[in-house]
């Protein structure tokens, strides 16, 4: 085991000294890789930002949990992928911006820009400490290795490269692990479930679709605010896009990460119902972990090891990256590469602290999730809408309420579901603020930046 992690460490690694200088020319090369990024790396670096802890442990908890109707968890967020794909990926990267935030502010103004850079950076915190966690649950599943200084460890190893190199390493690496993960979870596990699954015969009551006794179409609903808005409009997603070389190259990514979201998802529901057949015990976020390691044996397990810590790195860079790029680019209005390169660690131990604090997979995935959906998501999309006009301060505020109504009925324990009530209340305040406008010049189109 400890070679297997000790080679992989040192890669990426490599690849971030190797980026670095080109990374240290301008913000524009750290944050964005001088947007020089083909169809090849920038689908690798969106699939493998949207694969991540959601659609590994996540996911296969809440199957095991609630059977195949959990399977929409992953199926929320191709389906937010598809609607990126077809309808908003071209305009996004047409804007020419740097980052969520700078879009939006094209619509609403530079105060609606700061507000929503802000809760940009607090859901890329939290989503950082879950992937960290995540990272130390594979760990421990797989190792007698002690929780913590994993953690710590596995959070370095993220920072470093991506404080190194920037988006140019972050793409980099992205290839890399996206073959590990291709690999060892499609390539092995999955075929290794199958055969299991034909012995020990598959779970018939968890196998109902597309709602069951412990899912019902509530619960759907859910799924589709909580993941799958993020995933059509999401700041670490929305940065793979304006990377890329062209529009044309950032909608075809889009839309290939949406089939292969799809296609990596019903590999982990499979995994996952082999546990349940196998009867792996342990927490629930460490089923998969758990079915993979009894599945794999010691000598394919080093692999799978990897395989699984390359698939939650993939996604923690780069939501250090778009952090950092939200702070430092419409915050502090265009600072440095250094600047940025600062950011990322700062933000880097901010995540770390708020994963040591909570020390729960699942209850650290809504909560991230949550901020970002209930909060920014009705806005923006309101602003890509054809004839809708949205003045800004209803903008800012549907954004502040919706994101603080989610984060205190999280709190308080609603019976409601916080993401629909937040979602709800910013759907509300945006009412008010809503007109048609005449035929005028789109704002996403780029101003020769």
């Amino acid at each position: 085991m400890i070679p297997a992690l000790l080679v992989y460490g040192a890669a990426v690694l490599l690849v971030g000294l190797f980026a670095a200088r080109r990374a240290a020319r301008s913000a524009e090369s750290f944050l964005l890789g001088d947007r020089s990024f083909g169809f090849l790396p920038t689908w690798a670096g969106l699939t493998s930002t949207v694969i991540g802890g959601s659609t590994t442990l996540v996911l296969a908890s809440l199957v095991a949990e609630k059977g195949l109707p959990g399977a929409w968890l992953d199926i929320a967020g191709a389906l937010g992928l598809l609607g990126l794909g077809l309808f908003l990926a071209r305009r996004v990267r047409e804007t020419g911006e740097v980052t969520l935030a700078a879009v939006v502010g094209r619509f609403y103004g530079p105060r609606v820009r700061k507000v929503a850079a802000v809760l940009v950076v607090l859901a890329e915190i939290v989503w950082f400490a879950l992937l960290a966690q995540a990272t130390e649950t594979v760990v421990s599943a797989l190792t007698d290795w002690p929780p913590t200084p994993v953690l710590v460890g596995t959070a370095l190893l993220f920072v470093a490269y991506t404080a190194l190199g920037g988006q140019r390493a972050v793409l980099r690496t992205d290839l890399l692990q996206l073959g590990l993960m291709v690999v060892g979870i499609v390539g092995v596990a999955f075929p290794l479930a199958l055969l299991s699954l034909a012995r020990t015969g598959w779970p018939e009551p968890l196998l109902s679709f597309p709602v069951g006794a412990r899912f019902g179409w509530s619960d759907v609903g859910a799924l589709l605010v909580l993941v799958g808005l993020p995933h059509a409009v999401g700041s670490d997603v929305w940065a793979k896009l304006l990377s890329a070389r062209d529009a044309t190259t950032a909608r075809r990514a889009a839309l290939g990460a949406a089939a292969a979201k799809l296609a990596f998802g019903a590999a982990v529901v499979v995994i996952a119902f082999a546990g349940v057949a196998l009867d792996v015990g342990g927490a629930p976020q460490a089923i998969f972990p758990g079915t993979v390691r009894v599945l794999a044996g010691p000598l394919l397990s080093p692999l799978l090891l990897v395989a699984l810590v390359a698939t939650m790195q993939a996604s923690a860079d780069s939501v250090l990256l778009s952090a950092a790029a939200a702070t430092s680019h419409d915050l502090l209005g265009g600072a440095p590469a250094r600047t940025s390169r600062l950011l990322v660690v700062a933000y880097g131990a901010l995540g770390l602290l708020v994963a040591l604090g909570m020390r729960d997979v699942l209850a650290t995935f809504r909560l991230g999730y949550a901020i970002f959906a209930s909060s920014l998501i009705l806005p923006t999309l309101v602003a890509f809408a054809p004839r809708l006009r949205l003045r800004p301060r209803f903008a800012g505020a549907a954004m502040l309420l919706g994101g603080a109504t989610t984060l205190a009925a999280t709190l308080v324990g609603a019976r409601l579901d916080p993401v629909l009530l937040g979602t709800a209340v910013n759907a509300l305040v945006l009412l008010p603020g809503l007109s048609i406008r005449g035929a005028e010049r789109d704002p996403t189109v780029s101003r020769g930046r």
